[in-house]
């Protein structure tokens, strides 16, 4: 009985040493930015870095963004900026007053977009900007969120892309019929209007005849001579695709190529006049605003007569007669299980 009451007071004096040896962390801190989505941070706490999505020009973007501190040692005041597509370009900085071993800290930023370009953008985040933590370890102090967000201009902002496809199939040869699909986006945060003049044209190249078959989703498209011309509206966030149909001229030779590009004109400064032209492009290719181009082929030989075939070789032969002499023995067999039955 004495030795467990020596025994009990023995661990509750060394208890305050035990929880003393605990908490005493000699490791350096370690800020680090966890990819949106990753678990295990204090808590069961999950990280979060993103933004809220594309923008019309000169509204408000609010960036979340994520700091864990990996190791047991606290981190002292530091700093966290975040910028867009480099360091050259930053959106704010915020000071946190310090960040305890295996905890982590959620900030918010906002970014007012009315001075920043239009187009696809990079958010990228940075810990420590100011390099006044010594850490375990200083290379995962940077991130960019893992999505492409797009400014919208305050005008039309147009995408457009010319397919050509061949009606018969397989090879490009002369006299075939070729269907052009041109599909027009509106991304802008502005409508494209129809003012005077065309919104798009298309000079068809030498090479190619018009069939006269054109069809549109909105607007009118038609046939001006050998160019294609449409004339309409596309509203913010629409888009409309012109189909039409030209024959490939019979006198093109093997190795000919036949390209064209056709562009969408378009009011840049809401002024009613079309000041603005983009090309269209190729998406069968890697290349942007890219001619159409196509290429005449190799003819296909017509396929052999109507009841005319090759002469079998002799190994071939062997096969028919191996293939007729496994029939009649599976016939045979057969017939005589048959008898059997019977008897």
């Amino acid at each position: 009985m004495m030795g467990k009451i020596l025994s009990i007071a023995l661990a509750i004096a060394l208890l305050p040493w035990v929880v003393l040896a605990e908490e005493d962390c000699t490791k350096l801190p370690d800020l680090w930015l966890p990819a949106d989505g990753t678990e295990g941070l204090a808590d069961g706490g999950i990280s979060i870095q993103r933004t809220t999505g594309d923008v019309c020009q000169g509204d408000i973007i609010t960036i979340t963004v994520t700091v864990d501190n990996l190791s047991c040692g606290d981190a002292g005041t530091f700093d966290v900026s975040v910028y867009y597509d480099d360091m050259a370009h930053l959106i704010g900085t915020q000071t946190v007053d310090g960040l305890p071993g295996c905890e982590f800290t959620v900030l918010t930023f906002e970014w007012d977009t009315d001075s920043a370009p239009s187009g696809e953008h990079d958010v990228l985040v940075c810990v420590d900007t100011g390099s006044d933590v010594l850490e375990l370890n200083e290379s995962n102090n940077c991130l960019t969120i893992e999505t492409d967000l797009l400014i919208r201009p305050n005008a039309p902002y147009v995408e457009v892309e010319k397919l050509a496809v061949d009606t018969d199939g397989g090879t490009v040869e002369p006299g075939d019929t070729i269907r052009y699909e041109v599909t027009i986006w509106n991304y802008g945060c502005s409508d494209l209007e129809d003012n005077p003049g065309h919104e798009f044209t298309d000079l068809l190249p030498a090479g190619v005849s018009p069939t006269g078959q054109i069809t549109e989703t909105s607007g009118t498209a038609a046939l001006d001579g050998d160019t294609i011309v449409w004339d309409g509206s596309i509203p913010s966030g629409g888009s409309v695709t012109i189909t039409y149909r030209v024959e490939m001229d019979d006198d093109l030779e093997v190795g000919d190529q036949v390209c064209n590009q056709g562009y969408v004109h378009w009011d840049s400064d809401n002024n009613g006049t079309n000041d603005s032209s983009t090309p269209t492009d190729d998406p069968t290719t890697g290349d942007e605003d890219d001619p159409t181009c196509l290429t005449i082929d190799e003819p296909v030989g017509p396929l052999p007569l109507s009841g005319t075939i090759d002469a079998p070789t002799l190994s071939e032969w062997g096969m028919i007669v191996a293939s007729c002499l496994f029939a009649l023995s599976y016939a045979w067999h057969w017939i005589r299980r048959r008898k059997m039955a019977r008897a």
